[in-house]
């Protein structure tokens, strides 16, 4: 199973004999996207508001007269910080609606494709999207493993099957490797031109067929492996393998 652009017409894509309006596959990709961001948000505000929990609690322990004001701030940057913490949750209801009225949208052959693929816990760990989470400096091109880990329910802090993947720009662990946060009209920014790469055929064709194959094809099993031999660091991080991987 593939995604290629119908010669005739643009606004639809081939899969198999099938023949999809292009936008009902945008949609989804949108969906995902946002919930994936919005989902890494709620987790972000969620160990920062652990961490101000425990740093009022040192700074009151330690109290002196002179550092009242110290105490007052981490306070109101908590309340502030839960206040957000509320709002995202809030937010991630709605973008989980989303994604399913977007996927509801989907003709069956092209739904019962997506269906299988998000039983397995790792389907995002397929080799092109742990490549493109690399390309765009997200955990994949580091060692710290955030992103397997993602794949993990005793490791996962929100215990949502929904809004997992790569790194967006509201990962923790990106914000805190690079020591700052984006601000929101650079987030905005980058929104915009995902959201450009994946709606408009003549800006973004290439890249959208590619995420198409990624967020929908089944994972190619790889070669069966020598029992005697240990597998190669590639295939633990790959494991199943890829959409472009021939089969043997």
């Amino acid at each position: 199973m593939q995604f290629q652009y119908s010669f005739r017409d643009r606004k639809y894509v081939i899969c198999g004999s099938e023949s999809v309006y292009r936008e009902r596959i945008t949609d989804v990709l949108l969906a995902e996207h946002a919930l994936l961001e919005l989902s890494q948000r709620e987790e972000m505000l969620h160990h920062r508001a652990t961490a101000l929990d425990k740093t009022l609690a040192v700074e009151s322990d330690r109290l002196q007269p002179e550092k009242t004001n110290s105490v007052e701030s981490t306070r109101t940057e908590l309340e502030k910080t839960h206040q957000q913490l509320k709002e995202a949750q809030v937010e991630c209801a709605r973008k989980e609606y989303a994604l399913y009225e977007a996927t509801s949208m989907l003709t069956p052959y092209i739904k019962k494709f997506y269906d299988n693929l998000r039983r397995d816990p790792k389907w995002f760990m397929r080799e092109e999207l742990v490549q493109d989470c690399s390309d765009r400096g997200g955990c994949c091109s580091r060692e710290c493993g955030c992103c397997a880990q993602r794949c993990e329910e005793e490791k996962n802090l929100l215990q949502r099957k929904k809004g997992r993947g790569h790194c967006t720009t509201e990962c923790q662990c990106c914000i805190g490797f690079r020591g700052f946060e984006f601000p929101e009209e650079d987030k905005e920014k980058i929104r915009r031109d995902f959201e450009a790469k994946v709606k408009y055929p003549i800006t973004g064709s290439a890249y959208f067929i590619k995420l198409a194959n990624w967020y929908f094809c089944p994972l190619k099993c790889q070669k069966p492996s020598n029992p005697s031999k240990p597998k190669s660091r590639r295939y633990r991080i790959f494991g199943r393998g890829s959409t472009d991987e021939k089969e043997s």
